[in-house]
């Protein structure tokens, strides 16, 4: 039986991420031999015929990242973008050189450029999203894994030919079938009769939740039983009081801190509407989406986010994260707080998908016959990795990225140049 190293934080770990990979485990296990690695196992890696690397875009993820670069294996991203891990683990460590130098590698003159402003702090929340610094695990990798089609598609246009997999996320309920609306509601403490609505997960600045605390303030004033709900913690420099303090949102907003995964799903079954914005996105797939689709509820999502784009028209709702998001976000919820059927059918619709297209034992058969396809060419795709890589920190490894990043300026991606046995002697220069 194949030994798979499975390399992710887990629970405890506040990362997404580490209850995905919590929930798939038993499902692979009968599989696969797994090893399972949730830190950073220093000069000592387990052995196993297949390494498989989770990662997300968070210090949470920087031992993976590093394992990835040094020992070839299967990419699942969670995220597109990976660009707040890799100022992790070289700004933030005071090596603001090698992050340049990441930057320069995969985006020449303009990467340079971008990254001087976002050493600086002066790139705000965009730029990052802009320039997603995936190249290096993409490059050494021997297979990839997506959640989304979005990012599916991106990987094939970053690394045509690498195989490649678009695996739905995964539908996963500590409580099933999910509890009905009422009993949430009186289990949790909220009003019987409130118009919920409920904004999952960790709260940060790009889950939209300044415009949203503005909408609930003006939709409370003419339907004082409206009420926001942040199921889960708060980014800490998150200014959430004061925001719905200016907008005149009162006690209509309540933040509970982080949840258990079965008060979480009692959240989604409470809400009358799950709000899931994200913009500027990073290209990550939400599992709180797939939670509260699967329990039946109208989800609002970013227009273009990878969550809008991966399920089909009517499944979701798609709010323009454009300079109308504020007045359209408002039409939304107030149509949908005067149509509880329309909320019905949407959740329906929401619920049957995912039901029939996200189950977890079906997610981890899909998964297992693409790492095992990637393990029966796993030989000479190393080989072909191989000659490719050299000491990053020398010379040579300098000028092979520098060639490399004009080849792929010039659409020639993932083209296996021979740039070795061509630099080799330039950077050794005369004897």
């Amino acid at each position: 039986m194949t030994r798979l190293a499975v390399w992710s934080p887990l629970p405890p770990s506040p990362s997404g991420i580490a209850d995905y990979v919590a929930e798939s485990l038993p499902a692979l296990g009968p599989l696969f031999d797994v090893v399972t690695v949730s830190e950073d196992p220093g000069t000592t890696p387990p052995e196993a015929d297949l390494h498989l690397y989770h990662l997300g875009n968070s210090p949470a993820h920087g031992f993976v990242y590093r394992a990835a670069r040094a020992r070839p294996g299967v990419a699942f991203l969670h995220d597109w973008s990976l660009h707040h891990l890799v100022l992790h683990e070289t700004v933030e460590r005071g090596d603001v050189s090698g992050y340049l130098r990441e930057m320069r590698r995969a985006y020449g003159e303009t990467g340079a450029f971008v990254g001087r402003q976002v050493a600086r702090a002066l790139g705000g929340d965009l730029l990052p999203a802009l320039f997603p610094l995936n190249d290096r695990v993409l490059e050494g990798s021997l297979g990839v894994v997506t959640l989304s089609a979005q990012t599916a598609a991106r990987v094939a246009r970053r690394l045509p030919g690498r195989p490649r997999l678009h695996l739905p996320h995964h539908l996963s309920l500590p409580v099933e079938p999910p509890p009905a609306r009422a009993d949430s509601r009186t289990h949790l403490g909220l009003p019987a009769d409130a118009f919920v609505v409920t904004a999952p997960g960790l709260a940060t600045v790009n889950k939209r939740l300044d415009a949203a605390v503005r909408v609930m303030a003006r939709l409370r004033a003419d339907h004082p039983e409206a009420l926001l709900v942040v199921a889960g913690a708060s980014d800490p420099r998150l200014p959430l009081e004061a925001w719905a303090s200016a907008a005149g949102l009162g006690d209509g907003l309540r933040v509970t801190g982080r949840l258990p995964l079965d008060d979480f799903e009692r959240h989604l079954a409470a809400a009358d509407v799950v709000l899931a914005l994200r913009f500027p996105s990073h290209g990550e797939m939400s599992g709180a989406v797939v939670r509260a689709l699967g329990v039946g509820r109208p989800v609002l999502v970013s227009a273009g986010s990878a969550a809008a784009d991966e399920f089909p028209e009517g499944v979701v709702v798609p709010i323009d994260p454009g300079p109308r998001e504020e007045a359209e976000l408002e039409a939304f919820l107030r149509h949908l707080h005067g149509s509880p059927a329309l909320r019905e059918t949407i959740g329906t619709l929401a619920s049957v998908h995912v039901r029939e297209n996200h189950g977890l034992l079906a997610t981890a058969e899909t998964l297992a016959g693409f790492l095992r396809a990637v393990e029966a060419g796993q030989a000479p795709a190393l080989a072909a990795l191989q000659a490719d890589r050299t000491d990053e920190g020398g010379l040579l490894g300098y000028l092979m990225e520098e060639v490399r990043w004009g080849a792929r300026d010039l659409g020639l991606v993932d083209v296996r140049l021979g740039l070795e046995g061509l630099l080799e002697p330039l950077a050794r220069g005369p004897r």
